[in-house]
């Protein structure tokens, strides 16, 4: 759900260079839009029964915890809310984005009148009988969860030190690293921040905009996710993902391995593959920004003749780089950069230039500086300004998709020679399992 099967199905990848193996040719077949093809439903299957478990995992774990005494706990009530505020919206976090996949978006259609049903939405442990919700009832029980989530991790978060050095640190005994390392847990901030998403992506901008700020205001006054970084950070001491702009993420240590041996550089037939973007995309991606933007500049590598860009997000970092040890297991979640985005296109109508700076601060922090928006009038104008610098920023982090659906916006071709991708239904939301009636 990062860097696979929801970027090839945005279109990010010219998926044809990709390999046939590995994973790989489930992704052809998502980014072609073949959903019930013998090949990919297997891995979307297990995709969707592998999340409610997860579902069922956290509500077992909400209610064990919240029907025991603090006494039980090392830390006792500060370990008891951070243990339930992570589960709770975690279930939430995980449940969205199965709406995200598997219901049209509220843009599509104007979801308080749409009576059509598409996944459950559950909260008890064990479930057996779990009806569909739809769309706007699912929204809300998201929202629901995530400020219960806030309310149980904001006294926890207050006393964390959400330095990037100690967020992702891995140093330190297994029991200072249960409440510490607060990068790798669902906390205060990603709450707050993914509910800013989850508003945004239902037409809510004010209180959009309101998370959001909260967020904001946190990073100017502490600068925690500043995202504050150099070129040589980059290019010599292995901060590939830009970590210090990262506010949640998971850790992976088998990922890189993966994404290396399975992914880029498969050898086939005496040829290489790789997922890549196409030259010519990555060309009016960036436009005039190309040689000063770092994510092109040493995100992208230059491939087969300059033909092609794959990504290097996620090439291993050898060990004597400084930024190794917290780049490579890392696989970002949530980023400052977006909670800027989310800020700048809730306020635009209210206030432009305040839009535009969030837009340009995110930028300087990528090396592109002196952006002159003074001729942009119309929201139209702004968000295709806005979406443009998404798609670099995400890119391998598996966000497009849920981007084009939330805006009702075609998706981009992935190179000139293909077609763009309309944004119906058809085109955007996944049918569900034939197991789907089998949630426990």
């Amino acid at each position: 759900l990062t860097w696979g099967l929801v970027d090839a199905w945005a279109q990010s990848y010219y998926i044809d260079q990709a390999p046939s193996d590995h994973g790989g040719a489930a992704m052809l077949q998502i980014a072609d839009l073949n959903f019930k093809s013998q090949v990919l439903t297997p891995t979307t299957d297990a995709m969707w029964e592998e999340a409610w478990n997860v579902v069922a995992n956290c509500n077992n774990l909400a209610q064990q915890v919240a029907a025991a005494d603090s006494s039980l706990f090392a830390k006792g009530a500060y370990e008891r809310r951070m243990i339930e505020g992570e589960a709770v919206g975690l279930r939430a976090f995980m449940q969205f984005d199965l709406l995200r996949i598997y219901a049209p978006a509220p843009a599509s259609k104007g979801y308080a009148e749409d009576t059509r049903t598409f996944i459950p939405y559950v909260d008890t442990y064990p479930s057996y009988v779990n009806p569909h919700r739809t769309v706007a009832e699912c929204l809300e029980l998201v929202i629901r969860d995530l400020k219960r989530a806030q309310e149980l991790l904001l006294p926890v978060d207050a006393v964390s030190d959400m330095d990037s050095d100690k967020r992702f640190s891995l140093n330190g005994t297994v029991s200072a690293l249960f409440t510490e390392a607060r990068g790798y847990r669902l906390n205060y901030w990603a709450v707050t921040a993914e509910l800013a998403r989850v508003y945004l992506y239902a037409g809510m901008e004010d209180e959009a905009y309101a998370e959001a700020m909260k967020v904001i205001e946190e990073e100017q006054e502490t600068g925690y996710f500043e995202g504050s970084t150099s070129s040589y950070d980059i290019e010599e001491n292995g901060n590939m993902k830009l970590i210090e702009n990262i506010i949640f993420a998971l850790y992976s240590p088998t990922e890189l391995v993966e994404w290396e041996q399975a992914i880029n550089y498969v050898v086939s037939s005496g040829s290489e593959s790789y997922l890549c973007m196409d030259s010519e995309v990555a060309n009016q991606l960036y436009g005039s920004e190309a040689e000063t933007d770092w994510r092109m500049l040493y995100q992208l590598e230059p491939v087969y003749y300059n033909y092609y860009y794959r990504p290097l997000k996620y090439h291993e970092q050898v060990s004597g780089k400084s930024f190794a040890e917290k780049n490579n297991p890392t696989i970002p979640m949530l980023r400052m950069s977006e909670v800027y985005y989310i800020a700048a296109e809730a306020i635009f109508d209210k206030d432009p230039e305040e839009a535009k700076s969030y837009l340009s601060y995110v930028k300087r922090l990528r090396g592109v500086r002196d952006t002159d928006y003074s001729a942009v009038a119309r929201k139209d104008e702004f968000v295709e300004l806005l979406v443009n610098d998404m798609r670099r920023e995400f890119f391998g982090e598996g966000q497009m998709l849920y981007q084009y659906k939330r805006l009702n916006r075609t998706m981009p071709a992935m190179s000139a020679y293909d077609d763009p991708v309309l944004p119906t239904d058809e085109n955007v939301v996944l049918p569900l399992p034939d197991s789907e009636s089998n949630i426990n």
